[in-house]
């Protein structure tokens, strides 16, 4: 039973791997792509666990660090429109202002976009999660036991 299990949390993890990647192969096929300016960086703080851990044992444990990110806006123009949007992805490094980036646009909603350099790593990084996913899953199915 238990290698039935494990096979079905490998199918899990391939099947939300793959509709990831089917969002970034879409966004690679059919994106616009254009070049955006960063306008404005914001800094993103968040606790980590070490930190809730350590406001709870506050004698035990040190306190742990923030971890920030930085969201973009980022201006660009497509269909005559000119567009200001934030992006998702929260990089740890900030971009300087007035830099220009390629990004690939979603066609039916201009205001959703993602950054080009992004979206070729992660498909690579995805890809190998879903092919590992699938031979987790089929390793424990030809294991289990008849």
């Amino acid at each position: 039973m238990k290698y039935i299990i494990l096979a079905v949390i490998g199918l899990i993890i391939a099947i939300a791997g793959g509709i990831y990647l089917a969002q970034l192969l879409y966004y690679k096929k059919n994106g616009v792509m254009i070049k955006a300016e960063v306008v404005k960086i914001s800094e993103i703080k968040k606790r980590t666990i070490l930190w809730m851990i350590g406001s709870i044992f506050a004698g035990m444990f040190k306190y742990g660090k923030k971890t920030d990110s930085y969201a973009h806006t980022m201006r660009y123009e497509l269909n005559g429109k000119t567009y200001e949007e934030k992006d998702r992805e929260g990089y740890n490094q900030p971009f300087d202002v007035g830099s220009v980036h390629c990004i690939l646009c979603d066609p039916k909603k201009p205001s959703r976009f993602k950054f080009e350099a992004g979206i070729n790593s992660s498909i690579k990084l995805v890809s190998v999660l879903v092919a590992f996913g699938i031979l987790f899953a089929v390793r424990f199915f030809i294991l289990a036991p008849k």
